[in-house]
């Protein structure tokens, strides 16, 4: 691995991205592993792979590359947007620098479709809403995740209600059914019982009104002639 120093542009490598424990030797395995020949350091935990080193008037004092890497603070991992530029020892033919030319015609084509992604600040509300409604046009088109869950538990929801609701009815008319046959059953016992009372009462006729016993009241005198003792009553003997 061959040390070229400090640069202020990553141009024409590629960040790969932050890590937590970032030194030259995991970056050398990434870069590696890309079949890269050029790795570069920055901001103490970004690791860069490229296959040439940024053009030559972007090299600064290697002073300026004075962070530590994230995972080795004994070794320097660039700096605040400067690169700490090594070879990867991938191959033993002599790497070549970016072209300043090329590399500033490639950071113009980046500004320049950056800005095309961009909304105006200069345009009107009208222009701004119809830029906004394109860009979310898209979104618009997916699945609504939200509202199909919201839809499947609502539709549960109604099942079990649907459900419930005639089981309860089924239910109760089971209980109605076995309440009417009850008092059925008590209307028709009822009944049974107030006919043998009357049958086996006697005769609600007044028997004063049989004219057999008219005719025994007659000849046994009054009711009132066998309760009254204080009166004689007459009596016909032989002498």
């Amino acid at each position: 691995m061959e040390t070229l120093g400090c640069f202020s542009t990553g141009v024409p490598l590629e960040d790969h991205g932050k890590g937590l424990f970032v030194t030259a030797g995991s970056c050398q395995q990434i870069c590696l592993g890309l079949d890269k020949d050029v790795l570069g350091l920055s901001d103490g935990d970004h690791c860069w792979c490229g296959d040439k080193y940024p053009p030559k008037d972007t090299k600064v004092n290697d002073k300026q590359c004075n962070t530590s890497c994230s995972g080795d603070d004994r070794t320097i991992c660039g700096g605040n947007g400067k690169l700490w530029v090594m070879s990867t020892g991938n191959s033993r033919n002599e790497i070549e620098y970016e072209d300043p030319i090329s590399s500033s015609s490639s950071a113009a084509s980046s500004s320049a479709a950056a800005s095309k992604t961009a909304t105006p600040t200069n345009s009107s509300p009208a222009e701004s809403a119809v830029a906004s409604s394109a860009t979310s046009e898209p979104e618009k088109k997916g699945p609504n995740t939200a509202g199909i869950a919201a839809g499947v538990v609502v539709g549960v929801v109604v099942l079990a209600a649907i459900i419930g609701g005639v089981f309860f009815y089924l239910r109760r008319q089971k209980r109605l059914a076995v309440e009417e046959e009850y008092r059925r059953q008590a209307a028709v016992n009822s009944f049974v019982s107030g006919g043998k009372l009357h049958t086996s009462n006697s005769s609600m006729t007044d028997s004063r009104l049989d004219p057999e016993f008219m005719a025994r009241r007659q000849s046994n005198g009054s009711i009132a002639d066998n309760e009254d003792y204080s009166r004689r009553i007459l009596k016909v003997t032989n002498a």
